[in-house]
């Protein structure tokens, strides 16, 4: 069974819990939502939660306090990892006086969307400069990925939907796929170091998080000579499978497109 990451969501305001919970949905995280501190506190008291969510700007919220409750029981639970606590305002100065000193604890500015909430949470992995220069906006129509193409990137899908296409024997390009927010895509070359197996088209305007090529062989140096043939291997596989699909298929990517 897998682990289910639990976040404490404290905010009152409708289209902020939408746009946080639909980032959050995203990453997996299960949401327990509250609208006042003390509501919050019971909540917090009676199971653990990974992560907390805390909106500044509640009337009868006070961040600070909350945010120290959270360090007071871990210390006395003797926790050593410290849960990412979130607070949301409208008062930068705010939070850099009372909130920017404690450990894991990060501001986003409100209102926020969707995809900045997103942005956010992945900075608590401490690669907030690395994540901030690797992401990436696709237009609707263009293309992330072309088949035959040299590039080794591999792309983590932030936003948007893309289809995934790759040329029969008649030079039609196949849709054999799509890819959504949450996954990878472009993975094959990313292990093999061969070119691009098939084309990577936005259906919408996209956002993606480009994961650079040489980040994975430094890991592949670390690790046994095995695990490198092994990643080779179940690419390999992965290349005659969309080979074998695109053979299946009848409809063409022009095709659809006519038909939205």
């Amino acid at each position: 069974m897998k682990d289910v990451f639990t976040v404490l969501l404290l905010l009152d305001d409708k289209d902020l819990v939408d746009n946080a919970s639909e980032a959050l949905a995203k990453q997996k995280y299960r949401i327990v939502h509250a609208t006042t501190a003390h509501e919050a506190k019971l909540k917090y008291s009676n199971e653990e939660f990974h992560m907390a969510v805390i909106g500044m700007d509640i009337k009868g919220v006070n961040a600070q306090d909350f945010v120290e409750m959270i360090r007071r029981k871990e210390r006395l639970r003797a926790v050593k990892d410290k849960i990412p606590v979130l607070v949301v305002g409208k008062n930068p100065e705010e939070f850099a006086s009372h909130l920017a000193t404690i450990d894991n604890v990060k501001y986003i500015e409100s209102p926020f969307s969707t995809i900045e909430f997103k942005k956010k949470l992945l900075t608590f992995g401490g690669h907030s400069d690395t994540i901030s220069n690797n992401t990436k906006t696709i237009r609707k129509g263009e293309y992330l990925l072309t088949e035959g193409g040299t590039s080794h990137e591999m792309y983590w899908i932030l936003s948007g939907c893309f289809t995934i296409t790759k040329l029969n024997q008649d030079d039609k390009n196949v849709i054999i796929g799509e890819v959504l927010p949450g996954e990878l895509v472009g993975e094959m070359s990313f292990l093999d170091n061969l070119p691009r197996s098939a084309s990577v088209r936005a259906k919408e305007d996209c956002e993606v998080l480009v994961i650079p090529h040489k980040k994975f062989i430094d890991v592949l140096d670390n690790q046994p000579r095995w695990f490198r043939t092994l990643m080779q291997t179940l690419s390999e596989r992965l290349r005659k499978a969309d080979a074998k699909i695109v053979h299946k298929h009848v409809v063409a990517e022009e095709s659809q497109t006519k038909e939205e």
